[in-house]
């Protein structure tokens, strides 16, 4: 049997997919905080389709690369190279710098990652620009000292994330 062509069961599953993936991502980040008042989030920036195709765009290459403020893309696939680890707040997260730029990076695993980060590192990365609410450090393990880098990156509308994999130490 010549499966080149498909089936129509296998493109159904995969509309049903996307149309719950973006379900998830619409509905998780899609609600309300203090008075009524909306925070930015996933759903507010873009829409699924619009993540998507940001995805599916060639990486660009932080920062160099990106000039604009990283609010501008969204979605976008990104390459960094050489970055100066300049604290490590939390855990699975800590913030970068190359240049007069700065970006947090919080690495995207389910377990402990296999390493450890320190101040002074130099790595490389790649991942994604993604948006957050104010409210996303309440989500993530800050060591208790780090109450100024809590708020930093509750003022900061976008980090890096970069899957555990996804992360080399060195200059690259």
């Amino acid at each position: 049997m010549d499966r080149s062509t498909g089936t129509p069961l296998g493109f159904v599953l995969l509309l049903l997919f996307a149309f719950a993936f973006g379900w998830v991502v619409y509905d998780a980040h899609g609600h309300q905080h203090e008075a009524g008042t909306a925070t930015p989030t996933l759903a507010t920036y873009r829409s699924p389709a619009e993540l998507a195709a940001a995805q599916a765009q060639p990486a660009l290459v932080w920062p160099d690369g990106m000039p604009e403020p990283m609010t501008n893309y969204e979605g976008r696939r990104v390459s960094a190279f050489g970055l100066k680890v300049t604290s490590v707040d939390a855990n699975e997260g800590f913030w970068v710098q190359k240049g007069n730029r700065r970006a947090w990076i919080q690495l995207e695993t389910s377990t402990e990652s296999p390493y450890t980060v320190r101040a002074g590192d130099v790595v490389s990365l790649s991942g994604r620009v993604l948006p957050h609410d104010p409210n996303f450090p309440s989500q993530i393990m800050f060591c208790p000292d780090r109450t100024v880098s809590r708020q930093e990156l509750s003022r900061t509308p976008t980090h890096l994330a970069v899957r555990v994999d996804a992360l080399s130490f060195g200059t690259g």
